[in-house]
């Protein structure tokens, strides 16, 4: 099963935003991750725990409902650029952070696509491609579970430079942590805001759907969701 297809199947819109806060755990892989290296498969089995999986890379994140998990599907000018976009849309994740409060002006890109805090994790970041279409995700940790995700995930078999072999509780920090915030503070206008800044943000390089990528894109979500 994909975690993608809420947003994907309103890939006929130009720019697509959302986000939400999960009512129950689920393990989700990158999709080149494998749940028999990354996952403690007996522990979500028992706790009937879904493990599903994104069409993006990056690493197996737990979703509880202590994160925020936002989600943005668009149609770019461009079909590569991949990190430019990475960088150019996490900072306008950062800068929407940054209006709730002044101090999580400081957060910042680690590893590959990491938004983090002073060297800790506090988001880990995802991007998919399909030519000119682009989905970014994203989990904010807003109010850590540490056993949970120790429970569930197991050392991710890859990890950027800057985790220097750490624990989860050793890597990871959180909003509440760091400020006080809590899920539904972030929610609180977050969707709307960080539209208006994907719009500014990345201005003349959204386009409308392309049509002969539009029916490509159809075809192939059609197909994995007959799959599941």
């Amino acid at each position: 099963m994909w975690i993608d297809d809420h947003i994907l199947a309103k890939h006929q819109e130009k720019l697509v935003v959302h986000t939400f806060v999960p009512t129950s755990p689920v393990v989700v892989l990158g999709s080149s991750n494998s749940p028999d290296i990354e996952v403690n498969q007996e522990y979500c089995a028992g706790q009937q725990i879904p493990v599903l999986k994104r069409y993006g890379g990056g690493g197996t994140v737990v979703l509880y409902k202590g994160c925020v998990v936002v989600s943005a599907g668009m149609w770019m000018r461009q079909h590569y650029q991949n990190q430019d976009y990475f960088q150019r849309i996490n900072q306008v994740v950062i800068d929407t952070l940054g209006e709730m409060n002044s101090i999580l002006n400081e957060l910042n890109q680690k590893g590959l696509s990491d938004i983090s805090f002073k060297g800790r994790k506090i988001a880990g970041t995802s991007l998919f491609r399909s030519r000119n279409y682009l989905l970014y995700q994203a989990s904010l940790v807003v109010e850590p579970d540490i056993q949970l995700i120790n429970n569930c995930l197991l050392h991710p078999s890859k990890e950027p430079d800057y985790r220097q072999g750490r624990s989860h509780s050793e890597f990871m920090t959180s909003l509440s942590e760091i400020c006080g915030l809590k899920p539904n503070d972030v929610l609180l206008n977050f969707e709307n805001k960080l539209k208006d800044g994907l719009i500014r943000g990345l201005g003349s390089e959204l386009v409308d759907p392309l049509p002969g990528q539009y029916s490509a894109l159809s075809a192939r979500l059609l197909r994995s969701l007959e799959n599941t």
